[in-house]
């Protein structure tokens, strides 16, 4: 049978892991992107970013009609430009999950609504 002391010592020892490693661990966070407009130029999608913070490995959910849209990742100079000659990926799925991997800004526009319609979001991404 184990001493109480020695016990103690053990429960103890747990109780020091937890607190020094559960911090540590960052939870993901899914954000519809435009809540329940989705990814539309019926909202104004730099409002919509402006409340959140953003941290690597949150999912950016992008939901929308894909016969009038898609989701086009771009860098700084196509989101300024509306431009896809530079791009990291193309989306039409029309319910598209986009993990966030690397701290930074993301940039993503419509192919079809940058232009005249604005629709395009820069995504501040941070490290946990």
């Amino acid at each position: 049978m184990a001493r109480p002391g020695k016990c103690f010592l053990n429960v103890a020892a747990v109780v020091m892991m937890l607190v020094l490693v559960l911090p540590s661990l960052s939870y993901a966070a899914s954000y519809n992107v435009g809540d329940d407009f989705g990814w539309s130029y019926d909202i104004d999608l730099d409002t919509w970013v402006a409340d959140k913070t953003f941290y690597v490995n949150d999912v950016l959910v992008f939901i929308y009609d894909n016969t009038a849209h898609d989701v086009v990742s771009v860098d700084a100079n196509g989101y300024n430009t509306c431009s896809t000659s530079t791009y990291y990926g193309t989306f039409t799925s029309g319910h598209d999950e986009i993990t966030l991997t690397s701290a930074g800004t993301w940039y993503f526009i419509c192919s079809y609504h940058c232009d005249f319609a604005n629709q395009k979001m820069a995504v501040p991404v941070y490290s946990s």
